[in-house]
């Protein structure tokens, strides 16, 4: 199948109608839309999916009252204020039937009848008008050939995509699209089918049994259910989560953007300033004493040493007066008369020697200036050493330290008041705090819901033990065994059929994936081997080198069914032949008393979720290309943001390998960052058609015009 054409009218931004060409070629099967983000490039996937399935497309079974309020949503604002309403979708597409090309063309308008939308839906094979019975007949047909579900697996969102994979259920949704793409799904209902028939019951006993039977089947189906919601529960839990980490991730860097400070930094911006200001009032404080007491002597702190001199002989002075008021030679005479007869030149010659003792000398100066007290002096002399002893670089470095000091005050406290009003950093606080309240409440939704798989599994269990004895019962007794024992067989048969197909699916997907990552990953040792299970999980194993003695403490460490599934088949394969023994022998007991310490060239398993984003989505990449591959049919491929985790180094080899090999009809949507220059003149040989998309954000109207952003030179 393949889509000719596109017409929008008034369809989401797209006002007016908007036309697009998908017609491609065998050497040319590339549609590229390319448009910014916003500019309408998923509406068009959207608009496609109605087209094709109506109602169905948002899971509604009928034209229903929540259909029409869903469509009303994409209709353009424009089309409710024009005089005449317009809008709606038609798609034009091409089918092969065995031989014959059919063309087909879908449309549905929109029409507003008592003020609801009403859909006209018409189906022309050719010119040919389908009746409804041919509708009904044409519908199911276009499920048949690409089922609701496998639609959605081909819009490849390069941003989404990564998330379907990091979950549990990636198994299922990739056994779904095998089994429908290779057709093997009709041998599931026939298989179902047979196994539910248990043949007809012609006494009460056997009717019983039957009402049980049925009954337990019922409850089976609905278990199997219950644990597939619990599932998708939790897949969709997880997606949400991630959704709204990302979400704070955003809010926060346009918080830091838009000037807003957290509550942790502007309490450390005003802690700082208040260590800073007492700071300063030291500083000032040192700075103030400097000039308020001890500049004026600095100033004249030349006259410091005449200053000492004229203390130290007023000091003196007041001494020698003291002793002359104190002293005479009268007094002296009188004291000595009675020692000796000479007492009165006795007693002069002693007084001019004391006298003479504390004279002062008038060579420096002669005038009494300061007259001060004892206590006066020693503080004067005190200041004197502390102005001789002040380091007056210091000072400078105070004054200096206080300015900076005020620059750093100033700017917290600038950055303080640039920061977002509290109002406005509420909206962003708010935003966050809630999206992780959501993540807390996912987390404990996520936990109860697998303790009630656990108690489903173990519900499914039961059930089935029970089954099986009623279904052994009804065999038992009833009349009519070999009809039970044919469908018995039918369903045995089939499943066997199934299995044969699916054990040669598996193994040439785990082929086919390696093969296209080997053609579009340039490392040669991503993964080497893929082994797939029954029920479609992935072990992914990459070469590595062992030395005995790593394989004997790898045993040691993990124990050997670990070691098992560490290694894998095909390493167990390759140890028990090197050691000549059988899978069921002992490898352990090998391994342990081996003396040999060759290296051994395996494969390690590792996590398919431990592989980064960008190996993940080539990953992905390559599974859908195998799907294609294997199923051989063509079915047109829609990939949003193609290079969403590519690095550099890999999108050169998706764009020359993978787009232009991995369908018949390859529409890429994307934006100038995506698809360069540089890669759009490597898809340009293999493109049919190109078109780019203009927004105009203030009116949100879509403008499509040919060509992309490059012009050719």
């Amino acid at each position: 199948m393949q889509i000719t054409n596109l017409v929008l009218d008034n369809f989401s931004s797209y006002e007016g109608v908007n036309k697009f060409d998908f017609t491609v070629k065998r050497d040319k099967p590339i549609i590229l839309i390319g448009g910014q983000n916003g500019a309408g490039k998923t509406s068009i996937f959207t608009a496609i999916k109605i087209a094709l399935y109506g109602p169905l497309a948002f899971g509604y079974t009928g034209n229903n009252a929540f259909y029409s309020k869903k469509i009303k949503s994409f209709i353009n604002d424009k089309a409710f204020q024009a005089q005449s309403f317009s809008s709606g979708v038609t798609i034009k597409i091409k089918i092969k039937k065995e031989r014959e090309i059919k063309y087909y063309k879908i449309e549905r308008k929109w029409t507003i009848v008592d003020s609801k939308i009403e859909e006209e839906y018409n189906i022309f094979e050719g010119k040919h008008l389908l009746e409804e019975a041919e509708k009904i007949l044409f519908e199911s047909y276009i499920l048949n050939i690409i089922p609701i579900d496998l639609f959605e697996f081909f819009l490849f969102d390069g941003e989404e995509v990564g998330n379907i994979f990091s979950s549990d259920g990636y198994n299922k949704y990739v056994k779904n699209a095998m089994l429908t793409m290779c057709g093997i799904d009709d041998f599931e209902i026939l298989q179902h089918f047979c196994k539910n028939y248990n043949g007809r019951n012609e006494n009460v006993e056997e009717k019983a049994l039957n009402e049980e039977y049925n009954s337990l089947q019922q409850k089976i189906a609905e278990t199997e259910q219950y644990i597939h919601d619990c599932e998708t529960d939790i897949a969709y839990n997880e997606k949400e989560s991630e959704e709204l980490n990302t979400l704070i991730e955003q809010r926060e860097a346009e918080f830091v953007r838009s000037g807003g400070l957290p509550p942790e930094e502007a309490q450390k911006l005003e802690e700082e300033i208040f260590s800073l200001d007492k700071k300063r009032e030291s500083l000032s404080r040192k700075i103030k004493t400097f000039f308020e007491d001890l500049m004026p002597f600095y100033i004249m702190k030349h006259l410091i040493n005449p200053m000492k001199q004229q203390i130290k002989y007023e000091e003196k002075a007041s001494i020698h007066e003291y002793v002359m008021n104190m002293l005479s030679k009268d007094y002296i005479d009188s004291a000595i008369v009675d020692k000796t007869e000479n007492h009165e030149e006795v007693s002069s010659t002693i007084y001019d020697t004391i006298i003479k003792k504390f004279e002062v000398s008038s060579a420096v100066v002669s005038d009494m200036i300061f007259d001060l007290s004892k206590a006066e002096m020693g503080k004067l002399l005190n200041l004197t050493d502390v102005i001789s002893s002040f380091d007056e670089r210091s000072l400078i470095a105070a004054i200096k330290e206080r300015e900076d000091i005020a620059k750093r005050i100033s700017s917290n406290r600038q950055k303080l008041k640039n920061a977002l009003s509290e109002e406005d950093a509420k909206k962003y606080t708010d935003e966050i705090v809630n999206a992780r309240h959501r993540i807390e409440i996912i987390g404990l939704e996520n936990q109860q819901k697998q303790l009630e798989i656990e108690k489903l599994n173990s519900e499914y269990q039961k059930l089935l033990s029970a089954l099986a004895v009623v279904r052994e019962k009804i065999r038992s007794n009833t009349q009519d065994k070999h009809v039970i024992d044919l469908s018995t067989n039918i369903a045995l048969m089939m499943e066997r059929l199934i299995n044969s197909s699916m054990t040669n699916i598996r193994k040439q997907l785990s082929e086919k994936i390696i093969e296209n990552l080997q053609q579009i990953y340039r490392k040669d040792n991503l993964i080497s081997v893929i082994d797939i299970s029954e029920n479609f999980k992935f072990d992914l194993y990459q070469k590595q080198t062992f030395t005995m003695i790593e394989l004997r403490a790898l045993v040691a460490n993990v124990g050997i069914k670990d070691f098992y599934k560490i290694i894998g088949d095909k390493s167990l394969n390759l140890l028990c032949e090197y050691f000549s023994i059988g899978e069921d022998d002992d490898l352990e007991t090998a391994i342990n008393f081996c003396n040999d310490d060759s290296e051994f060239e395996l494969y390690k398993r590792i996590d398919l979720n431990m592989l980064s984003k960008g190996e993940r989505q080539i990953f992905i990449l390559s599974l859908y290309w195998a799907i294609i591959q294997i199923s051989g049919k063509q079915i047109p491929f829609i990939i949003d943001t193609p290079y969403a985790r590519i690095d550099a180094n890999h999108r050169e080899e998706i764009s020359s390998k993978f787009f232009p090999k991995i369908s018949s009809q390859v529409v890429i949507l994307s934006t100038d960052e995506e698809i360069t220059k540089e890669y759009y003149d490597i898809i340009k040989p293999y493109i049919a058609k190109e078109y780019l998309l203009t927004n105009n954000q203030s009116e949100n109207k879509t403008t499509v015009t040919e060509g992309y952003f490059f012009k050719e030179d």
